[in-house]
């Protein structure tokens, strides 16, 4: 008789295997012992607290799979599960180094977010505009758009980038000539609106518009030799035949996979593939809020260093991220970067991480409302992700959140519940 495994039961497994690479090797890493240095214990594993994670691992994966497999907060709460929820029930298990009122705030984050998937916003009267319309918009946009980009990093393109030869002297010169357009601009262009050029002109069959699409997406590129300009369109491509559910299935199960071949990687000695993967998406943040509640413990910043910077006096030399990681990790070149839970927090304590829980949860609930075809997926991932890793306020202004969410509204709307 063949097994048959369900979503819960990917990520049943998913929590077992994912608790044992972290106890295995995880918290056996530099940056995880020199923290627990620092604080004087180490990360060891406690029964009872892995049993009051077990019960609430438990309860959340009840509350998730009680959503509706069609909409996109389905989607949204499970990865949340999957990269913050997860970790941080397996990250409470090593003992009080891992505060309570951290967990607390993500199995906060959680119940939110799955309360805010059951508001309705009333978004039908919108006029939106259809994909032929919104084609030429984009073209438009970005036609217009790319012209102070060639004016200023045009004469120093370098076309050895193309085959990743000379990437970071690149990166450096464009640095010193970038302003705050470019700033603002560079990832709604190449992670919302070029994708969706690429991705309107496959559907209307534009097929010259697609290599329009492609060759504005390497001049970007060649702006500013980052790689990451193709992740959006990547990403897009992975999930466009995919249904949210079968989204989510794909995800954790082979994640699982992933888990046990790094494992067994490790096991011969082999490290790279768990620090590169495991180490870094599922866990950092989870250590970096560990940093950040001790540091800015009742040493709130109120927001000086980002929206509210020309109003108050923001009290270090350095950048939060820099400070951390000089502090905690004897880096002060290092950008550890702080997602919506340690950037509430490091901004105004309690209050702060509960402001940017409901300003997430809102985002993502409005979107729900929009009933948004599961094949344009790729396109928020990314954003996601940068919840994870960014100020609220940088990921709205600078990395496209705020554009995506309008160009969701106005271009991407399905005004008729989705089946």
């Amino acid at each position: 008789m063949k097994l048959k495994f369900n979503i819960p039961h990917y990520f049943v497994l998913y929590f077992f295997l994912l608790l044992g690479l972290f106890h295995y090797k995880i918290k056996g890493y530099p940056y995880w012992e020199y923290v627990g240095y620092l604080q004087n214990q180490s990360f060891d594993f406690q029964l009872s607290r892995f049993l009051l994670s077990l019960l609430l691992f438990s309860i959340n994966l009840i509350l998730l799979s009680s959503l509706k497999k069609t909409k996109m907060l389905f989607i949204v709460l499970s990865i949340f599960f999957a990269l913050i929820t997860i970790p941080s029930l397996i990250a409470f298990t090593t003992g009080s180094n891992y505060p309570n009122k951290l967990l607390f705030y993500h199995q906060f984050s959680f119940l939110i977010l799955f309360g805010f998937s059951k508001i309705k916003w009333n978004l039908a009267n919108i006029p939106t505009i259809n994909k032929k319309e919104s084609l030429y918009l984009l073209l438009f946009l970005t036609t217009i758009g790319i012209i102070p980009y060639i004016i200023v990093y045009g004469p120093h393109i370098n076309l050895k980038n193309l085959l990743l030869m000379d990437v970071y002297d690149t990166r450096f010169k464009m640095k010193a000539l970038t302003n705050p357009y470019f700033g603002y601009t560079y990832s709604v262009f190449t992670k919302i609106i070029i994708p969706l050029i690429i991705v309107f002109s496959l559907e209307l069959k534009k097929k010259i518009w697609v290599l329009v699409g492609i060759l504005y997406l390497i001049l970007f590129y060649l702006f500013g030799a980052h790689k990451s300009v193709y992740v959006g369109l990547f990403v897009v491509f992975i999930f466009y035949k995919f249904s949210y559910k079968k989204s989510v299935q794909f995800i954790v199960k082979y994640s699982c996979f992933l888990i046990v071949l790094f494992t067994i990687f490790a096991y011969f000695g082999w490290d790279y593939p768990w620090i590169l993967s495991f180490r870094r998406v599922h866990f950092s943040s989870a250590l970096l809020d560990i940093c950040y509640l001790d540091f800015f413990k009742d040493n709130y910043l109120y927001w000086s260093e980002s929206v509210l910077k020309s109003f108050l006096d923001y009290p270090y030399d350095v950048q939060a991220t820099h400070l951390i990681g000089d502090v905690y990790f004897r880096r002060p070149d290092m950008s550890a970067n702080n997602g919506f839970i340690s950037d509430g927090f490091m901004n105004f304590g309690s209050m702060g991480v509960f402001i940017n829980i409901i300003i997430v949860s809102g985002y993502f609930s409005i979107l729900n409302s929009l009933n948004i075809p599961s094949k344009y997926f790729g396109l928020y991932l990314v954003t996601m992700f940068s919840f994870l890793s960014s100020p609220v306020s940088t990921v709205f202004l600078t990395h496209g959140g705020l554009a995506l969410l309008l160009a969701s509204i106005f271009l991407l709307n399905k005004k008729n519940p989705a089946t």
